[in-house]
């Protein structure tokens, strides 16, 4: 059992010390899992290129997006986001049509410890696309949306020094026509997201709930929205590419008839993905300061685990060697 806490406490080290170098981001840009975020930030001067594709195949239809994500560091608190879609399935043509485009920001809260922080994000998404609410999709409008969304996230890593565990919450609105702000149309969404994640050389798993929900709607159930449970796995590949992939299962019921603003949504979906992390910390003085205090943190939060750790195996040694003299003694 020792052998085993020390191999294990081993792999942690040499994977924290692996994973500080990056972050991980979400499908829409900014720090998280796959869907859901994060309420830290990646660090200031930190620029994340994000690709992303999502396939569904059955024989009643296809689905396959293709997504483009940016995220940007503006400070070690704020971060600001883009998301385009290349390429979304339209069940029509053989190379389907753009689809709509997302800007965001998040601000992570002073509100903070080293086991709880907490953000807020907003979010505007332009009606690029050709094809509004398209089929297997989530809802989306022909005109321009805008969202807010609060995020709580917990590390429960010094709590369970075994098990690296983080978790976090999402909650959020999105109003689908800005120009009738707030205004109860049958179509504005109450924005979950839940998710847990934790490291096991060389992976990052995660397990993750995310759904949309139609507000002030009575012809619509609960089981009839968009949600969906996603398992995925990160890990850090050749070339500093992070790469992400997994499966997402839809938990909405299989509707006969799919009345506006409802249909069908995909019972499955594939994903990968790769994103590559570059710094601009030597033209962003303020951001390379912030930096360097954020990594000195890690440095002595890392340094003190190793610590705490090397008192444990120095415990169960002084143990082992009292047990062995009583045993002898007993001979």
């Amino acid at each position: 059992m020792h052998f085993i806490f020390r191999i294990f406490s081993i792999g942690f080290v040499t994977f924290t010390l692996t994973t500080t170098t990056f972050s991980q981001t979400t499908l829409a840009g900014g720090r998280g899992m796959f869907r859901v975020f994060s309420a830290q930030t990646i660090q200031a001067g930190s620029i994340f290129f994000n690709s992303s594709y999502l396939s569904f195949f059955k024989a009643s239809g296809n689905d396959r997006t293709f997504n483009l994500s940016l995220t940007y560091g503006v400070t070690n608190n704020v971060e600001l986001t883009a998301l385009a879609v290349p390429y979304q399935d339209d069940q029509k043509h053989n190379w389907g049509p753009p689809g709509d485009t997302q800007l965001g920001i998040k601000w992570r809260l002073p509100l903070a410890s080293s086991r709880f922080s907490a953000g807020l994000r907003g979010l505007v998404i332009l009606p690029t696309a050709l094809q509004h609410n398209a089929p297997l999709e989530p809802y989306s409008s022909d005109q321009v949306a805008w969202g807010i969304m609060g995020l709580l996230s917990f590390d429960l890593t010094n709590s369970f020094g075994q098990l690296p565990l983080k978790i976090h919450a999402n909650f959020g609105y999105l109003d689908h026509n800005i120009e009738t702000l707030l205004s109860k149309d049958g179509t504005d969404q109450l924005l979950l997201g839940f998710g847990f994640k934790f490291s096991a050389h060389p992976f990052i798993i995660y397990t993750e709930y995310t759904g949309e929900f139609f507000l002030g709607n009575s012809a619509i159930n609960f089981g009839d929205n968009s949600m969906r449970l996603g398992q995925g796995f990160k890990f850090l590949g050749p070339f500093n590419l992070i790469v992400d992939f997994g499966l997402e299962i839809g938990l909405s019921h299989g509707l006969k008839s799919s009345p506006q603003p409802l249909h069908k949504y995909a019972d499955w979906k594939i994903f990968t993905g790769l994103a590559y992390h570059f710094k601009m910390s030597k033209v962003h003085g303020y951001a390379a300061k912030e930096t360097k205090i954020d990594r000195k943190k890690e440095r002595k939060a890392l340094e003190a685990l190793k610590e705490k750790r090397k008192n444990v195996d120095q415990d169960l040694k002084e143990k082992r060697k009292t047990l062995e003299k009583g045993t002898k003694k007993n001979q």
